[in-house]
């Protein structure tokens, strides 16, 4: 049985090393290039961005430098692919029902009862001198998506995406209301193998592998 179990995971990790995957640089025009990464900066806050992972991730920090609480309307602030919004805000709820069964003297019978678990909160909170990370969105959703391999510029890439944020020092958003849009694109595609992608692992990189 031993031997069995050795051999069925020798032949997953074979496997597994021979699965296709696309490594995927990104670059940017406007945003700085760090140590740890992509990082956008101004006299209110500091954007830091990773991308490692399967199917990359838009995640990046914001870090509030200033003396007063900052507000962000996820509803007016984006993740832009290819000039397509998505939101960050999902105006949506989880309905859940929960059985239980009552009893009366004649009858008997089974009732639904409904919760709602709303999703978040559409205006984010970032206090003074601390940080909030946001890592809903993937970069590419399938394999097949991501491309032929080379290197490419802005204007031949096949993946542009952007990061909108709008922002105030005011909950309600009245006054003054800053924007940030940062931009960033696919900037090289090279086939390697899934066992060799943490060779490559950093945050400006990320793989797809591919869909059987």
């Amino acid at each position: 049985m031993k031997l069995i179990n050795l051999f069925t995971v020798a032949f997953i990790l074979l496997l597994s090393s021979c699965v296709p995957c696309k490594l995927i640089t990104v670059s940017s025009e406007s945003i700085p290039l760090r140590l740890k990464g992509y990082e956008f900066e101004n006299d209110s806050i500091r954007i830091s961005y990773r991308f490692w992972g399967a199917k990359g991730k838009m995640e990046f920090d914001v870090y509030n430098k200033t003396d007063v609480t900052l507000y962000f309307d996820w509803k007016i602030s984006a993740f832009i692919p290819n000039d397509k919004m998505i939101s960050y805000y999902e105006d949506l709820t989880n309905i859940e029902g929960v059985n239980y069964t009552y009893r009366q003297s004649r009858s008997s019978g089974t009732n639904v009862a409904k919760t709602a678990t709303k999703h978040q909160d559409r205006i984010g909170v970032v206090p003074p001198h601390s940080l909030i990370t946001n890592s809903q969105y993937k970069l590419v959703k399938k394999y097949v998506e991501v491309g032929q391999n080379g290197i490419f510029d802005h204007n031949n890439t096949p993946l542009r995406f952007r990061n909108f944020l709008t922002l105030s020092t005011n909950e309600k958003f009245e006054g003054k209301v800053s924007t940030i849009d940062n931009n960033f694109f696919v900037s090289k595609i090279k086939k390697v193998y899934f066992n060799k992608t943490g060779l490559y692992k950093g945050p400006t990189t990320f793989y797809v592998s591919y869909d059987f």
